[in-house]
């Protein structure tokens, strides 16, 4: 049997999980800081329009608030985190189902079924990934209905 650090199975699915712990952090913090600066920057074209700011102040902060809303479009980062957070979600169940079992009576089928989640998870990660660039992409031929 293979030991803890002479599992490769046992590894990728580490590092699997260490990977989608890292995006799910990072797409938390940037969706908080694009949701915010979304709220902040619309609140102050409202402000800056009933207060009678000057017209290139209201009108930058206004861009401000049209280009974030561009960036959180374009990006998804929300949507990145719940996404990456599910695949964490299921590696950690995987890996925990797995380690749960004495490294002495892991045996193939074990490993088999990890890999095969560590798998699954991938997979399930390509075809959201696919599914959203397609439904970003126009009709052949033609341009997006609004």
């Amino acid at each position: 049997m293979p030991q803890a650090n002479e599992d490769p199975v046992l590894e990728q699915a580490l590092r699997d999980l260490a990977w989608y712990e890292r995006i799910m952090r990072r797409s938390r913090r940037w969706a908080a800081v694009t949701e915010l600066t979304a709220l902040a920057t619309g609140a102050g074209a409202v402000v800056a329009a009933g207060i009678q700011a000057p017209a290139a102040v209201t009108a930058s902060i206004a861009g401000t608030t049209l280009f974030v809303g561009g960036f959180r479009q374009l990006f998804h980062h929300a949507e990145r985190h719940v996404q990456a957070a599910e695949a964490w979600s299921r590696l950690r169940l995987a890996i925990q189902r797995y380690t749960l079992v004495a490294e002495a009576d892991r045996s193939d089928d074990n490993r088999q079924r990890l890999l095969e989640e560590v798998e699954a998870v991938a997979d399930t990660e390509l075809q959201s990934w696919a599914t959203s660039r397609r439904l970003a992409q126009p009709p052949p031929g033609g341009q997006a209905l609004p």
